[in-house]
């Protein structure tokens, strides 16, 4: 359901990620400072909607430190956020899950890319491309998602939700 109501943003940021950065450093750094716009506000919105009830094991999850200490090494600041509150509700955090896990998957195939690339300082800045890598996260999140009466009760708020999520990745959400 969240796969196919959400396949037009999917497309669209697929499209946005898909540049340079096994060649060409500040591509990288654009495309860590995006993440990091979209991503560090919207973890910490989970988390103050108390995501932790949700996901135990969200600590292990979360990649906003990994985030941080890759635009770190590269010897940038981490940029301004969007100031989310937080998101609370089942329905919606699944929807918002839905994003930020997925983006594991893709993240696996953007890691073999980077760590190509020939400045050393750039093959070592993949904390973020690289957690969980070697733990099966996908396939606990989707059985929980796919058990979760809340979500199949209220798939419309869902469907926000990772709606809502996609569109944080869009360069004017980080004027908004």
């Amino acid at each position: 359901m969240l796969r196919e109501a959400t396949a037009d943003l999917h497309r669209e940021i697929d499209e946005r990620f898909s540049g340079p950065f096994g060649t060409d450093r500040n591509a990288y750094q654009a495309f860590l400072g995006a993440l990091a716009r979209a991503v560090l506000p919207l973890e910490a919105a989970l988390e103050a909607g108390g995501v932790g009830a949700l996901l135990p094991d969200w600590t292990a999850r979360r990649r906003s430190p990994a985030l941080a200490a890759d635009i770190s090494a590269l010897g940038l600041d981490l940029p301004a956020s969007a100031g989310l509150t937080e998101i609370r509700g089942e329905p919606l955090q699944f929807g918002t899950l839905y994003v930020l896990e997925g983006s594991r998957l893709g993240a696996k195939l953007l890691l073999r890319r980077v760590l190509g690339h020939p400045d050393p300082v750039v093959r070592g800045a993949t904390r973020y491309l690289s957690h969980g890598a070697d733990r099966d996260l996908w396939r606990p999140f989707v059985d929980r998602l796919e058990a979760s009466d809340a979500v199949r009760d209220a798939p419309d708020q869902a469907i926000a939700g990772a709606r809502s999520a996609f569109l944080a990745f869009r360069p004017e959400a980080a004027h908004a």
